[in-house]
C-alpha cells in the first residue's frame, strides 16, 4: 500500500478527535504503521516555548506569530515515517481578526498531504456538543454560525485541495455514529 498522510479538519464540536481514536484502535488492529498527531498540540507545544501556554491563548496572537508556529508543527509532522499518518485539525481557526488558514500553503508544502478530510456532523448536534464541552473556553454559537464555519471548512479545504493536489474526502460523524465514522475514514483513504 503506498503511503497516505491526510489532513483530517472540522470545526470544534464535530467529534473529529473521537473519529481519529476510533480510527487509531482499527488500525491497530490491523497492523497498520500509523501516527496521529494532533497538529494544535504540536503548535502548543512549539507556543510553550515563547511563553504561550494554552491553545486559546495561542489562537489569539498576531497572524505572524501563529504562522511560524505553524511552519514549525509542519516541520515535526513531516517527519514522521509511518505508513498512514493522520493530522487532526481545522481548516481554518477563528480569531479576533479574522479567518485563518488552518493549513497555509507553506505549511502544506511541508506536510505534502495525499488526502484532505473533513469531518462534519449536523450542525444542531455540533452546537450542543460545544454546550457540554467544560474542558475549553468556548464562545456560544447559533446554528447558522456552525453552518457557516462548515462552509468555510469546504472553501479551505478546496483551495487547499487545489494547490497540492490532494483528494477531498468527508465523512458524517453522527452522534453515537464514531466508530462507523472511523470505518469510512480509512476506507476513504484507501487503507486496507
Amino acid at each position: 500500500m503506498p503511503s497516505r498522510r491526510a489532513i483530517v479538519g472540522g470545526i470544534a464540536g464535530v467529534g473529529k478527535t473521537t473519529v481519529l481514536n476510533e480510527a487509531t484502535a482499527i488500525l491497530k488492529k490491523r497492523g497498520v504503521s500509523f501516527d496521529v498527531l494532533v497538529y494544535g498540540t504540536v503548535m502548543l507545544e512549539e507556543a510553550k516555548r515563547i511563553g504561550i501556554n494554552d491553545r486559546d491563548e495561542m489562537r489569539k496572537q498576531p497572524y505572524e506569530v501563529q504562522l511560524e508556529l505553524q511552519r514549525k508543527a509542519a516541520m515535526r509532522i513531516a517527519g514522521s515515517a509511518a505508513e498512514v499518518v493522520l493530522i487532526d485539525t481545522h481548516y481554518h481557526i477563528p480569531t479576533p481578526f479574522g479567518l485563518l488558514p488552518g493549513i497555509p500553503v507553506e505549511v502544506a508544502q511541508i506536510i505534502r498531504p495525499t488526502h484532505l478530510a473533513l469531518i462534519y456532523a449536523d450542525p444542531q448536534e455540533i452546537v450542543e456538543r460545544r454546550a457540554q464541552d467544560k474542558t475549553r473556553k468556548r464562545e456560544e454559537i447559533s446554528v447558522d454560525e456552525v453552518v457557516y464555519e462548515i462552509n468555510y471548512s469546504r472553501y479551505f479545504m478546496a483551495a487547499l485541495s487545489t494547490i497540492t493536489g490532494a483528494m477531498i474526502v468527508e465523512v458524517k460523524n453522527a452522534t453515537g455514529r464514531s466508530r462507523e465514522a472511523a470505518e469510512e475514514l480509512i476506507a476513504k483513504l484507501g487503507v486496507m
